[in-house]
């Protein structure tokens, strides 16, 4: 280097890349996934029909606080394959039965976020089995 010349600074991102590369970055405390909380409404409440009314079901209430919901598992209660999905929206067709009385089932929504933490919300639902 010739005397009085400027020494050549190191540019700004490589001063962040070694801030970034500094030991003991490597040892920082994992921050926990924080679960997701699953809520639900469904319509039509009244008069649910077995084998005739579908049923809305809609997760969209649900949330996760530290990312996003990525699936919605829906368990009606009746014997019926559980769904899932990334859709919180769901219709439902409850079965017969028998005839001539209601049947109160528990509908189930467990939602998985990206971390794979989950929460549950369950809510009953009083179905009619008509009489023929």
């Amino acid at each position: 280097m010739k005397s009085g010349a400027r020494k050549p600074r190191r540019p700004l991102w490589t001063l962040a890349l070694l801030l970034l590369a500094a030991p003991g970055c490597e040892d920082l405390p994992v921050v926990p996934n924080v679960p997701p909380v699953a809520s639900f409404i469904y319509s039509p409440v009244s008069p649910i029909n077995a084998g005739q009314s579908p049923v809305v079901f809609n997760g969209t209430a649900s949330r996760d606080s530290d990312g996003t919901v990525a699936t919605y598992i829906w368990n009606f209660g009746d014997g019926s394959a559980e769904e899932r999905g990334s859709n919180p929206t769901v219709s439902h067709v409850f079965p017969v039965v028998g005839q001539c009385i209601d049947v109160t089932y528990t509908a189930l929504l467990t939602v998985v976020d990206d971390d794979g933490g989950q929460g549950s919300a369950s809510q009953t639902v009083k179905v009619t089995n008509l009489c023929r």
